[in-house]
Parts: C-alpha cells; sequence; structure tokens
C-alpha cells in the first residue's frame, strides 16, 4: 500500500519538482532479477532512481538510518522499512555480507536490488 501511494502520489510531485531525464529505460526489464548500480552523489538519489524505474526497488542502507531514537527515528525506521530498503552495517563485514545475502535473495526472487558499488556519497 506505502509503495502504491509513493508511486501513484509522491513519485509524480518529485518528477514535476526536479524534472529527471532517463536514457536507457527501455533496457530495464518489467519483471525478473535486476540488479541497479548506481554512483552516489546525493541523498536525493535513493528517491529518484526508483522512481523512474518501472518496478520497485530494494536498496541496502546504512543501519544507523534505522536505528535512530525518538519520533523522527521511528519514522525514519518505518519509511525505509516500507520502502523495502535493507539495513547494512558499515565496516563489519559479516553485517555486510548478511545484506548482500538478502540482496541475493531479492534478485533470485526476481526482484530489482539497488546498491551504490562505492558504499557512501561521493564527494565530487
Amino acid at each position: 500500500m506505502f509503495h502504491t501511494f509513493m508511486t501513484r502520489v509522491v513519485a509524480p510531485l518529485l518528477r514535476a519538482l526536479f524534472r529527471p531525464r532517463v536514457e536507457g529505460l527501455e533496457n530495464v526489464p518489467s519483471d525478473g532479477p535486476l540488479i541497479v548500480a548506481s554512483n552516489h552523489l546525493s541523498f536525493i538519489d535513493s528517491f529518484i532512481i526508483p522512481m523512474c524505474l518501472p518496478r520497485q526497488v530494494t536498496y541496502i542502507a546504512k543501519a544507523d538510518y534505522f536505528e535512530g531514537r525518538g519520533i523522527k527515528g521511528r519514522f525514519v525506521r518505518w519509511f525505509l522499512t516500507s520502502l523495502g530498503h535493507v539495513p547494512v552495517q558499515r565496516g563489519a563485514k559479516r553485517a555486510a555480507m548478511g545484506a548482500l545475502q538478502q540482496g541475493l535473495e531479492i534478485i533470485e526472487g526476481g526482484g530489482a536490488f539497488a546498491i551504490y558499488p562505492e558504499g557512501t556519497r561521493s564527494p565530487d
């Protein structure tokens, strides 16, 4: 239900506001396994990329986003979980492998999994 709200209400608003230009969308399969690997230039990448793709995409996100306290922390955790994001502990090899294992399960199940190979936003 939340994904439907995001694609039918929020995505059109973001498209009108940011006016992203997409090239090569015909190369994105409408179903089946998909890995989306992108440069991470801005915090908003995780919203713009799924908004432009014709299917739901699952990202890994640093675990700090899921561990916030108070109302803001609970909201961010709920929001990211509702979008299907998977938490990953940065610097912890075992935890990172667990997140990648979840990504593999998503791909094997025919889903779309997105990752930023750089691991964090690009400084330039």
